[in-house]
C-alpha cells in the first residue's frame, strides 16, 4: 500500500471509530431504557431506576464528546497509541461484569457486541498510530505524521 493509501486508510477508520463513538453515544443518551434493557440481564433490570437513566445518559453524553473530538481532531501517532491504549479499561470492563469477576451476570450475552468493539477500537488506534510513525520515519525531514494527515 503506498503512503497515501495507507494514511487515507487511517482518515476513514479515524471517522469510523469517531461516528461509531457519536452514535451509540446518542443512544444511550436519547434511548436510555432500550440501551439497558439491550445491554443487561433481567436480574438488574429489575433494579434500574432514575439514576440508572441518568447515568446512562450521561455516558453517552461523553461518548458523544469523545465521538466529536475523535473525528475533528489531527491525531498524531501519540493521540492514536494513548486512545487505543485507554481501551483497555472497557476491555477489561467487560470481562469483569461478564462471567470473571464477582458481578458476572450483570450483562447478558449482547454486550459481546462492546467486547469486540473496544477491541476493533484498540487494534484501529493502535495501527493507526503504527502506521503514522511509520510514514513519519520515511518521511523524517516534512514534519513528521500531523503534516502526513494533513495532505
Amino acid at each position: 500500500m503506498s503512503t497515501p493509501q495507507r494514511l487515507e486508510t487511517v482518515r476513514r477508520l479515524q471517522t469510523v471509530m469517531a461516528s461509531a463513538y457519536a452514535t451509540l453515544g446518542a443512544w444511550c443518551l436519547i434511548h436510555p431504557y432500550s440501551v439497558i434493557a439491550l445491554g443487561f440481564t433481567p436480574k438488574y433490570i429489575a433494579m434500574s431506576n432514575a439514576t440508572t437513566y441518568l447515568f446512562t445518559r450521561c455516558f453517552g453524553a461523553q461518548a458523544m464528546t469523545c465521538g466529536l473530538l475523535l473525528g475533528t481532531s489531527s491525531m498524531t501517532a501519540f493521540s492514536f497509541t494513548a486512545f487505543g491504549l485507554a481501551m483497555i479499561p472497557y476491555i477489561g470492563w467487560n470481562f469483569w461484569f461478564s462471567g470473571i469477576g464477582p458481578s458476572r451476570g450483570m450483562i447478558n450475552s449482547l454486550m459481546w457486541l462492546d467486547f469486540i468493539g473496544n477491541v476493533f477500537f484498540m487494534s484501529g488506534s493502535l495501527w493507526c498510530g503504527k502506521v503514522l510513525r511509520e510514514e513519519a520515519r520515511k518521511s523524517s525531514g516534512e514534519g513528521g505524521s500531523e503534516a502526513l494527515l494533513r495532505e
